[in-house]
C-alpha cells in the first residue's frame, strides 16, 4: 500500500528539556514506523495550545490515479456526529427554546404510556432504555415508519436508571432539533455550529465535495463507496442515520470544533460544562461516564479526558480532548480495524509522559 508522508511538524513547548523534547520526536518516530507497518490507512492530528505538533497522512483514499489520502481527505466520521447533536440541542437550551427535562411527548404524537416520560436529558446519556436500532444505516425510512418502530420497540431498562448506548435516541434528538429549530437538522447544524466554528468542510450535503476530496472505505483490501454514494436522501441519510453518524469531515476542521468547545465559541461556558459533565456510569465497574455525546474521564483532575469514537463496516473515527491541558488528538480512517482505537491511546501516552 502506498505511504505519502505529506507533514510532520513538532512545535513543542518552550518549557520542555531539551532531553524531553527529543524523546518524544524519537517515540513518534517510532511510532510511525509500526502505523506503516500496520498499513495504516488515514488521517492522524495532535495539536497542543492550537499548535499542531503532528499531522500526518496514510494510505490510500480509493484506487484513483491520484487517490492518495492527504491533510485534507474527508472521512465518515461514524458516531462523532453525536457530538454536534448534543451541541444542537445545547444551543436550543441556551436559548431557552428546549428544556433538557422536557418529555418527548412533547415533541411526538402519540408516544406510548412506557415511554412518555423520557426526557431530552435521558437520550443524550442513553439513559431512556430505548433500543440502540431500529434497521440499517441506509435503509430508506419515513419519520412515520422510523417513530412507529422505536415506539413500539420494547424498552431494555428501565428509563434514568442506565446506560445503554442507543443510536436512535440520537436521532430522536436530531428531529427534535429540527421540529423546534423549523429547520432541517443539517442546516441548523451548519448556521449554529459549524459556520461559527469556521468548519466549511463538516456535514452531509451542504458542503460543495470535490469530486475526489472524500475517502472511498475499505473492506477486506475491497474498495466500497464513498459514504454519500450510499442511499441517502436529498437532504443526507434517513433516520437510522441521522443524528447519531455518518456527517463526513476532516481532521482540520475537527481541530477547528475543539478549538470552539474550549473557547466557547458556540455554546458558552455554563452550556459547555453541562454538556462536558459526567451525567451518568457508563460501566458498573468502570471509571468512564457519558456527557452528552460525549465520554467523560477524570473529571476533577487536570488530565480530565472527554473523548468519543464511532466505526462503521469501512471507516473508524476517534477524538480525544483534555480540555485543561489544551491537547487533542483525532485518528480518522478508511479502514475499520480494532488497532485503529489503540492509536489515540498510545499517542496520549506520549504526550502525557514527557
Amino acid at each position: 500500500m502506498r505511504i505519502i508522508y505529506l507533514l510532520i511538524t513538532f512545535i513543542l513547548l518552550g518549557s520542555c528539556k531539551q532531553q524531553s523534547v527529543n524523546t518524544m520526536k524519537s517515540d513518534f518516530i517510532d511510532y510511525n514506523k509500526e502505523l506503516t507497518e500496520k498499513d495504516f490507512s488515514g488521517v492522524i492530528l495532535i495539536a497542543r495550545n492550537d499548535s499542531i505538533i503532528f499531522n500526518k497522512a496514510y494510505g490510500i483514499k480509493n484506487n484513483q490515479e491520484n487517490g492518495i489520502n492527504d491533510l485534507n481527505t474527508v472521512f465518515d466520521i461514524c458516531s462523532l456526529t453525536k457530538q454536534f447533536t448534543g451541541a444542537g440541542i445545547m444551543k436550543l437550551s441556551m436559548q431557552n427554546k428546549v428544556s433538557l427535562n422536557d418529555s418527548i411527548s412533547k415533541y411526538f404524537d402519540a408516544v406510548p404510556n412506557d415511554k412518555k416520560n423520557i426526557t431530552i436529558h435521558q437520550l443524550l446519556t442513553h439513559s431512556s432504555g430505548l433500543i440502540d436500532i431500529v434497521g440499517d444505516d441506509y435503509d430508506t425510512i419515513t419519520e412515520e415508519e422510523f417513530l412507529n418502530k422505536v415506539f413500539s420497540a420494547k424498552l431494555i431498562s428501565a428509563i434514568g436508571k442506565e446506560h445503554n448506548y442507543s443510536n436512535v435516541g440520537y436521532s430522536l434528538l436530531a428531529l427534535i432539533i429540527e421540529k423546534v429549530s423549523g429547520m432541517d437538522f443539517e442546516n441548523f447544524l451548519n448556521l449554529e455550529i459549524f459556520k461559527p466554528s469556521k468548519m466549511s468542510h463538516t456535514g452531509y450535503v451542504i458542503p460543495e465535495w470535490n469530486n475526489n476530496e472524500i475517502a472511498n472505505g475499505f473492506l477486506n483490501g475491497t474498495e466500497t463507496k464513498k459514504p454519500n454514494e450510499e442511499n441517502w436522501s436529498e437532504q443526507g441519510p434517513y433516520l437510522n442515520l441521522k443524528g447519531n453518524g455518518g456527517v463526513l469531515s476532516r481532521a482540520s476542521d475537527l481541530l477547528l470544533w475543539s478549538k470552539a468547545i474550549r473557547d466557547n465559541l458556540v455554546l458558552d461556558k455554563k452550556s459547555t460544562s453541562k454538556y462536558l459533565y459526567p451525567h451518568i456510569l457508563e460501566y458498573s465497574d468502570g471509571n468512564s461516564y457519558y456527557g452528552y455525546g460525549w465520554v467523560i474521564e477524570n473529571n476533577d483532575l487536570e488530565d480530565k479526558l472527554v473523548w468519543h469514537n464511532g466505526g462503521s463496516e469501512t471507516f473508524a473515527s476517534d477524538m480525544w480532548i483534555y480540555p485543561k491541558k489544551s491537547i487533542t488528538i483525532i485518528v480518522l480512517s478508511n479502514k475499520s480495524e480494532e488497532y485503529v482505537y489503540s492509536i489515540t491511546n498510545k499517542l496520549s501516552n506520549i504526550l502525557l509522559s514527557k
